[in-house]
C-alpha cells in the first residue's frame, strides 16, 4: 500500500490522518536516516532496509508513544500504528521474534506518485551494471506550469465571485428588500380600506348622511399612523384628481392636482395622474417617486407607495413607505464587500508567493533526495554483488541486472542472465512443476506473488541444483520490481503434510493438532497465520466454497476453545458455570479471512448486586485475553463493539433473558438493524447448556410476541438492491479495484432465513443448513 493509502484507511476508520505517523513507521532515506545509512554502510553484510522491520513489529509502539506524545493521544497513536501494520501483514501485527526467525519479511511498500520517476528503468540498468549514470540537471521550467495551475483558476475563481455577487446577489438582495416594504404596505392599506367600507356601510344603511359618512372616515383615516417612529400615513384623492385629506400636507387639499409633480422639474412624475391611470386600469397598485420625507420638505427622497380605488365613493386611498433606507444598505453593503474582497487579494498574493517559495524549497529538498537514493541505491549494489547468494532483479518485466555469484553458479555470462530466455535455461519447461511453474509464469507476465520455495537449478555443465527461491517485491521510482533471490541447498524430502490430496482433511487435521497442542497464546496465533495460505491452496485446487467456510469456522472454534483452556489455567477457576457464544458469522458458521470477531458470553449464577460484579470482572478478564488474541490472529474487533470483552454483552443467564425480551418486546425496524446478529447464536466453549436455554427462551419470546417477526421481515424489505439510477450495478472502491459488496447483497437473505427459523423454531444456524431442515 501506499502511505496515502495508509492515510486514508486510516481517516475512514478513525478521522485521522496522522500521515506524519506513516512516513515514521515506513520511513527510510529521510536525512537523519540517511546520515546513519552512510556510516553504518560501510560494514560488511549491511541491510539498508533492515531498521524497517524494527518499526513494522508490535515493539515499536512504545518508540511511536515517544515520538509522537508531543501531537497524539496514546488512543490515536496506537490506532494508526495498528491500522498500519495490519495493513500491511494481513490483520497481524508481527513480533521482532517473527523477523529474526525468518516467519517474516518487511514490507517495501510504493513511492508516491511523482511527475517524473527519479530513475527510469533506462538508467537504473545503466547504473546497475556501474555505468555513468548522467542525467541533465538543468533547471526545470516549473514556474510556467505553477503560474497555469495555481495562478490562473485561483484569479479566474475570484474574479467570477466577486462578480456573482456584484450581480446576482445584490440586486437579487434590493428586490428582496423592495418586496418585503410592497407586502407591509398592502397589508396595511388593508386596515384603511376596511374603516372606508365600514363608513360605507353605515351610509348604505342610513345610519350616517353620505356627507357625514365621508367627514367621518376623513377624520379617522387623517389620524392612523404606523411604522417605527408612526411617521408613515394614508391620503385620498378623488379620481379626478383633488386632494381630499393630506395630514401633512393641508395646503393641497381641495386643490386640482393633475399637473402635481414629485419634485420642480419639468420632467418629474405627475404621480396623482398616474394613480388615477393605475386604479383605472387594475384597481390598485404600486407607485414610485420623490417625495418629501417626513415633515422636512427641503429634503426630497425616494418613496413607494400603494394605491388603491373605493368603488362607492370614488376616491383613491394611498399609503408609502420611504425607500431610501434600501439604497443605503445596498451602498453600505457594497462598500464592505469591496473591502473584503481587497483583503483576500492581498491575502492571497501573500499565499501564492509563499507556494511559490515552497515550490522552490521543495525542488531543492527534492534533488538533494535524488543525490542520496542514487548514493544508496549504489551501496545496496555493492551490497548485493558482495552475497553469497544470487540475485536477479527485475524491472518491467526484463531482467536488469544479475550478480557475480548467480554467474559462477550457473555458468552462464551476464548476457544470458538477461536475456528474455533465461528462465527456459535455469528451469525447463519439462522440469517445472507445482508453485515453480506458476511463479514463473507469474514473472512472465508482470504479476509474481512474493514467495519462498524449492526448485531444480539447471546450470550451464548440465547439472542439477537444489535451490530456495524466493520472490520480493521492491519499488524504484514509480515502477514495480522484483528480486528473485537464489540459494544452493541439499535436497531433502519435501513436508507434504500442509499441502494435501484437495479434499484438505490433513490440512484441517494438521492445523487443529497445531492449535489443541499450543502451550501458549503466541503458538495460536503462530499456527492461525498459516490459515490464509492455505486458504488460498484450497482455493487453487477449486474447493467449494462451503467447504472453505466451514474449515476457517472449526478452526476459529478450535483456536477459541484452546485460548479459553490456556487462559483459565492462568487465572482461577471459573467462580459459575458459563458459555462463550459465537454470534453471526462465526455463530452460522460461515467465515471467511475477513470475518471480524462477534461474540459474547453468558454465565449461571442467583448473585446480585457487587456479588454478581465480581463474577462479571472476571469473566471480563478472560474475554479480554480471548478477544485480543483473536485480534492478533487476523480476526479483528468488532467495529461495533459486539464483544464478550464489552460489558454490554457479558451477563448472567438471567441478564440476557431479560435483554432479550426487552428488543423483541420493543422492537421496530430501526432498532433490528443493531441486533439482528445476537439471533445467530451457538456455544464455543461451555459445559453447561446455557447456549440452548437461550435459545428456547428466544423461541418463546418469538411466539408469544409473533408482531416481533413482522417488523424484522419489514426490515429486511428496506434493503434496496445495490443497482444505480441507471440499472448497473454499484460498486465499492478497495486497494484501487471496484469490488461489489457481496455481504451487504446476502443480508436481506440471511436475515429471512432468521425469521424462518425463530418463525419454526429450528436450532440450526448456518443458513444452508436452516435450508435443509
Amino acid at each position: 500500500m501506499k502511505i496515502s493509502e495508509h492515510v486514508n484507511h486510516t481517516y475512514q476508520l478513525y478521522k485521522l490522518r496522522a500521515e506524519d505517523i506513516h512516513k515514521w513507521i515506513d520511513g527510510y532515506f529521510d536525512r537523519e536516516s540517511f546520515e546513519i545509512f552512510l556510516i553504518s554502510g560501510r560494514t560488511p553484510d549491511y541491510n539498508p532496509y533492515d531498521h524497517r522491520k524494527f518499526r513494522h513489529c508490535r515493539e515499536a509502539l512504545q518508540d511511536a508513544f515517544e515520538e509522537f506524545s508531543h501531537k497524539y493521544t496514546k488512543a490515536q497513536i496506537r490506532q494508526v500504528f495498528e491500522c498500519h501494520i495490519k495493513d500491511d501483514y494481513d490483520n497481524y501485527i508481527p513480533s521482532r521474534e517473527d523477523f529474526t526467525n525468518g516467519n517474516f519479511s518487511e514490507k517495501y511498500h510504493e513511492e508516491e506518485e511523482h511527475s517524473e520517476p527519479i530513475l527510469t528503468s533506462k538508467e537504473l540498468t545503466r547504473y546497475f551494471k556501474g555505468l555513468y549514470y548522467g542525467r541533465n540537471n538543468n533547471k526545470r521550467p516549473r514556474d510556467k506550469g505553477f503560474f497555469l495551475r495555481i495562478v490562473i483558476p485561483a484569479t479566474v475563481a475570484m474574479f467570477l465571485f466577486v462578480t456573482s455577487v456584484f450581480f446576482i446577489i445584490l440586486p437579487l438582495f434590493h428586490q428582496s428588500l423592495l418586496s418585503e416594504k410592497e407586502e407591509m404596505i398592502m397589508e396595511i392599506s388593508s386596515v384603511a380600506v376596511s374603516i372606508l367600507d365600514y363608513y360605507i356601510s353605515l351610509e348604505k344603511e342610513g345610519n350616517l348622511t353620505g356627507v357625514d359618512a365621508r367627514q367621518a372616515a376623513v377624520d379617522e383615516i387623517r389620524k392612523l399612523r404606523y411604522g417605527p417612529e408612526n411617521d408613515n400615513y394614508f391620503w385620498i384623492t378623488d379620481m379626478h384628481p383633488f386632494m381630499i385629506m393630506h395630514p401633512w400636507r393641508t395646503d393641497l387639499e381641495g386643490t386640482d392636482l393633475s399637473e402635481f409633480r414629485d419634485s420642480q422639474n419639468v420632467s418629474g412624475k405627475r404621480l396623482f395622474m398616474e394613480s388615477v391611470t393605475l386604479v383605472n386600469e387594475e384597481g390598485g397598485g404600486f407607485l414610485e417617486y420623490l417625495w418629501q420625507l417626513g415633515e422636512e420638505s427641503n429634503r426630497i427622497v425616494p418613496k413607494l407607495s400603494y394605491v388603491y380605488r373605493v368603488e362607492p365613493w370614488n376616491w383613491i386611498i394611498g399609503t408609502g413607505t420611504y425607500i431610501h433606507d434600501v439604497e443605503d444598505e445596498i451602498s453600505r453593503l457594497t462598500f464592505q464587500l469591496i473591502y473584503v474582497f481587497l483583503g483576500i487579494s492581498f491575502l492571497l498574493i501573500i499565499l501564492l508567493a509563499y507556494m511559490v517559495i515552497q515550490s522552490r524549497s521543495i525542488e531543492k529538498n527534492r534533488r538533494q533526495a535524488e543525490a542520496g537514493l542514487i548514493e544508496a541505491k549504489e551501496r545496496y549494489r555493492a551490497l548485493v554483488e558482495a552475497s553469497n547468494e544470487g540475485y536477479i532483479l527485475m524491472m518491467e518485466q526484463k531482467n536488469v541486472f544479475c550478480n557475480t555469484n548467480l554467474q559462477k553458479m550457473t555458468g552462464y555470462s551476464e548476457d544470458e542472465i538477461l536475456s528474455n530466455s533465461v528462465w527456459e535455461k535455469l528451469f525447463p519447461l519439462t522440469a517445472r512443476r507445482g508453485s515453480l511453474e506458476t511463479h514463473l509464469k507469474n514473472l512472465e507476465t508482470g504479476n509474481p506473488v512474493p514467495d519462498e520455495f524449492e526448485a531444480a537449478l539447471h546450470c550451464r555443465t548440465g547439472g542439477v541444483v537444489d535451490v530456495i527461491v524466493r520472490i520480493s517485491r521492491i519499488f524504484l521510482s514509480n515502477d514495480n520490481g522484483q528480486v528473485i533471490s537464489i540459494r544452493p541447498i541439499s535436497r531433502s524430502t519435501p513436508n507434504d503434510s500442509l499441502f494435501p490430496d484437495p479434499g484438505f482433511m490433513n490440512v484441517s487435521g494438521s492445523l487443529h493438532e497445531q492449535i489443541s497442542v499450543s502451550k501458549n497464546g503466541s503458538q495460536i496465533v503462530r499456527s492461525l497465520n498459516q490459515l490464509p495460505d492455505l486458504v488460498r491452496s484450497m482455493l487453487r485446487y477449486s474447493a467449494e466454497p462451503e467447504k472453505i467456510r466451514e474449515f476457517i469456522s472449526d478452526i476459529y472454534t478450535t483456536a477459541v476453545r484452546k485460548i479459553i483452556d490456556l487462559s483459565i489455567e492462568e487465572m482461577d477457576e471459573p467462580p459459575v458455570p458459563f458459555s462463550f457464544l459465537s454470534l453471526g458469522s462465526s455463530g452460522r458458521k460461515e467465515m471467511t479471512l475477513f470475518s471480524d470477531q462477534d461474540n459474547a458470553l453468558t454465565f449461571q449464577t442467583d448473585k446480585t448486586g457487587e456479588e454478581l460484579e465480581k463474577i462479571r470482572i472476571y469473566f471480563l478478564n478472560l474475554a479480554h485475553r480471548v478477544c485480543s488474541r483473536l485480534n492478533q490472529a487476523g480476526f479483528s474487533y468488532c467495529p461495533g463493539g459486539i464483544m464478550a470483552v464489552n460489558p454490554a454483552y457479558c451477563l448472567s443467564e438471567t441478564e440476557w433473558k431479560n435483554k432479550y425480551k426487552e428488543w423483541i418486546s420493543t422492537a421496530d425496524n430501526t432498532s433490528l438493524l443493531d441486533i439482528h446478529v445476537f439471533f445467530d447464536i451457538s456455544q464455543t466453549w461451555g459445559k453447561e447448556p446455557l447456549a440452548e436455554n437461550l435459545q428456547n427462551h428466544i423461541f418463546k419470546l418469538c411466539s408469544d410476541k409473533p408482531e416481533f417477526l413482522v417488523h424484522f421481515a419489514r426490515n429486511c424489505l428496506e434493503y434496496k438492491p445495490p443497482l444505480s439510477i441507471l440499472g448497473n450495478v454499484k460498486t465499492e472502491e478497495r486497494d484501487g479495484a471496484d469490488v461489489v459488496n457481496i455481504k451487504e447483497c446476502l443480508i436481506p437473505l440471511v436475515n429471512f432465513v432468521r425469521i424462518f427459523s425463530l418463525e419454526y423454531q429450528i436450532y440450526e444456524t448456518s443458513t444452508l443448513g436452516v435450508f435443509c431442515k
